[in-house]
């Protein structure tokens, strides 16, 4: 289940103009990926600007932040880790650390020098403070600037953060875990059982899975909205969006949704929601599942604008351009596959309401979660698609 992490310098930024050109900015940044596979890839993970053009840069990771260089490893031998997480994967030595400094973090980048300049370290607080109370990993997913806070969606430590864009103040909300039944895990081979702490196993023939967070997005409303992948054993129908206001509490606004990697409002009030797949993760190739996109209305009316197997495969990202055009990466997983796609040509179909609902530019080369591997803004063109144009 689980392969090793390696480390190298293979990530980079890439800028695509109007007329599609492209050049690499940060070039030979540092990253990390599965070996052999290249799964599980992050390195560089987001960019957003802020209201005066100066630009922030997410990195990500992928496990134990201890792991990613010797100063981290040392700050973690002094807090504890869970005994599930020892068990299953346990630090690293001294001599086989990533050395991977710049992963993990929120940087203010000049995209005409290269100069980075640290503003929030992930790694550190997840060691330090492990906002979820889970298993001690980091892999921030999701980046969004909004006047003078950042909003980061982390989803190895499945926490959401309210970051000053100055470095001054920081909070860190944990995004609750989901109830399901004990019935939802797959069979497993004879003689075979589940790592420990993979799932949380409760009373009643019940389990908690991990949350998974990988989307954030401001509302019309000022709120954060939060968007979950959902843990192992990646349900069907179970992942939820969730709201967080003023007072910092997650209440689930939206839920039925399969695996969403990303959401945004367009100018309409219109919440645009990406599925990496249609179903579990477990069914299929994890480079090709079936992934869609659909649009949640102001009045909770939900219409699918491109359907599973219609162009979306493993979709990773999605933003509205200046032409007001919508723009997905799809493939989001292994090397040589992402792309960039404009949705052209949609044709709308409603969806049922589920029974559980409880209410209403560039690209970064790789990005992972710490149990999936899923890369958003890719800079890989590839063919045309039924329902999506390539850009």
């Amino acid at each position: 289940m689980f392969q090793p992490i390696c480390a190298g310098n293979s990530g980079s930024l890439v800028k695509v103009a109007s007329d599609g050109t492209t050049q690499r900015l940060f070039n030979n940044f540092e990253s990390i990926a599965e070996q052999p596979t290249g799964n599980q890839g992050a390195g560089i993970q987001d960019i957003q600007f802020d209201s005066q053009g100066n630009a922030y840069l997410l990195t990500g990771f992928a496990g134990y932040p201890g792991n990613r260089d010797l100063e981290s490893l040392n700050l973690g031998s002094q807090f504890t880790i869970p005994p599930q997480q020892l068990a299953t994967f346990p630090p690293s030595t001294p001599d086989k650390v990533l050395n991977t400094p710049l992963l993990a973090q929120l940087f203010k980048a000049d995209l005409n020098t290269g100069k980075l300049e640290s503003i929030f370290d992930f790694g550190k607080y997840e060691i330090t403070n492990n906002p979820d109370g889970g298993d001690v990993v980091t892999n921030p997913f999701d980046l969004t600037v909004s006047g003078d806070t950042a909003y980061v969606v982390d989803g190895g430590g499945n926490a959401a953060y309210k970051i000053k864009l100055d470095g001054s103040e920081s909070e860190a909300i944990a995004i609750p875990k989901k109830v399901l039944s004990a019935s939802t895990l797959p069979p497993l081979p004879p003689g075979q059982e589940l790592p420990p702490g993979l799932v949380e196993m409760l009373p009643g023939g019940n389990i908690a899975i991990q949350a998974v967070p990988t989307g954030g997005t401001i509302g019309p409303d000022g709120a954060l909205y939060v968007a979950e992948y959902s843990g192992f054993p990646y349900p069907e129908n179970q992942s939820r969006i969730f709201r967080i206001g003023e007072d910092g509490n997650p209440e689930v606004f939206l839920d039925g949704f399969t695996q969403i990697t990303d959401l945004t409002f367009d100018d309409q009030g219109n919440l645009l929601v990406l599925q990496f797949g249609d179903e579990s993760q477990l069914k299929g190739d994890l480079r090709f599942l079936p992934g869609s996109l659909i649009k949640v209305a102001p009045d909770l009316t939900r219409t699918i604008l491109v359907a599973a197997g219609e162009g979306l495969e493993s979709s990773a990202g999605i933003d509205i351009g200046p032409d007001g055009q919508i723009y997905v990466t799809k493939r989001g997983v292994g090397p040589e596959l992402g792309s960039v796609v404009r949705v052209d040509g949609i044709v709308t179909e409603r969806v049922p309401e589920p029974t559980s609902i409880l209410g209403l530019l560039a690209l970064a080369s790789v990005g992972a979660t710490g149990a999936i591997a899923k890369r958003k803004r890719q800079d890989k063109l590839g063919e045309l698609l039924p329902k999506a144009e390539i850009v």
